[in-house]
């Protein structure tokens, strides 16, 4: 993978094994791509890997996959500087910037949560009594959209009329503003689609289960994650799939102008998990975590960490079904 100078790329990993929770940071920047070591702030059981991302006033805010669920606040050398919990952090997924806040989908809880960051205040936007799994916000004007899913239909939903402004999707995520229209991943259709409230404008069909999208000068970073090998969800592999082929179900990320939606390049990855969750794109020298803290991801290396860890949850999978036996 190859940026344009000055552009730095980040990427977050869900749903990951316990080896590899202090490394679902990813870094890539001009030709080279790093695991930034995350392991004194991603300590508690529970954490599961990173979800939503987003860069405001000089400082990077990420959501942590946990049943310890907090946002992260660290500076441009990616030291802690702060914590932000709260009762209503459940499950937590994307974040937003809006102005002088940043929205929380709290997706456990069915609501979307507005913190006014420099008044350390939060504002309730939405709530949904039923299943509805938020993922992704968004403003047009006065009105709040959403991605999510709910029984009769997935789609993106305007939450004041309580209408599908775009509808027939399969787990949408990564819903962002795009000039003067949207962009959401119809994840598990594989689409990339351009809407606004009226019709849809462009779409384009790639490959994966696409979620985690980003722009920078004109190009459009989409990523895509593949089936679940080796996951928290899924510790152990397949008996038809041998360790040498785990790697090849790495996760991509697309390369696309972000005009016309053209395809301009697929790149492959080694991340410390299958499922990108949020991808980032930084314009300038905005961070520069210590070198100490970068590793030079390998593809044996992941293997072995995704062997390891398999191998210890089955175990406590065994432990647990002979207890409870």
């Amino acid at each position: 993978m190859k940026l344009p100078d000055g552009i730095t790329l980040l990427a977050t990993v869900c749903n990951t094994v316990p080896h590899a929770v202090p490394l679902t940071l990813w870094m890539a920047r001009g030709d080279k791509q790093y695991l930034v070591d995350m392991s004194q702030v991603l300590d508690q059981r529970g954490d599961a890997g990173l979800t939503g991302m987003v860069w405001y006033q000089d400082k990077l805010y990420v959501a942590v996959q946990s049943s310890a669920a907090r946002i992260l606040v660290l500076d441009r050398r990616l030291t802690l500087l702060g914590t932000i919990t709260s009762q209503d952090f459940v499950d937590l997924h994307s974040l937003h910037v809006f102005g002088d806040s940043i929205a929380v989908l709290s997706t456990g809880a069915g609501s979307v949560l507005l913190l006014d960051i420099p008044n350390g205040t939060a504002e309730r936007l939405c709530q949904f009594e039923r299943r509805m799994h938020l993922n992704a916000a968004c403003f047009d004007g006065p009105e709040l959209l959403v991605c999510c899913q709910p029984p009769e239909g997935h789609g993106v939903l305007n939450v004041s009329t309580r209408r599908m402004v775009l509808d027939g999707m399969r787990h949408p995520h990564s819903l962002m503003r795009s000039s003067d229209a949207f962009l959401a991943l119809d994840s598990a259709g594989s689409r990339v689609i351009r809407f606004d409230q009226q019709s849809v404008r462009q779409q384009v069909t790639l490959s994966g289960f696409l979620r985690g999208c980003a722009a920078a000068r004109g190009t459009l970073y989409v990523g895509s994650s593949t089936s679940r090998v080796v996951s928290r969800k899924n510790p152990t592999m397949s008996p038809a799939r041998e360790l040498l082929n785990v790697m090849a179900d790495q996760a991509l990320i697309y390369e696309l102008d972000e005009a016309t939606l053209a395809l301009r390049a697929t790149h492959a990855p080694i991340l410390a998990g299958y499922e990108l969750y949020e991808l980032l794109a930084l314009d300038g020298d905005l961070i520069d975590p210590p070198a100490e803290r970068l590793l030079s991801p390998a593809a044996s290396a992941m293997a072995h960490l995704f062997y390891d860890s398999a191998k210890l949850l089955f175990a406590e999978s065994k432990a647990r079904a002979a207890n409870s036996g």
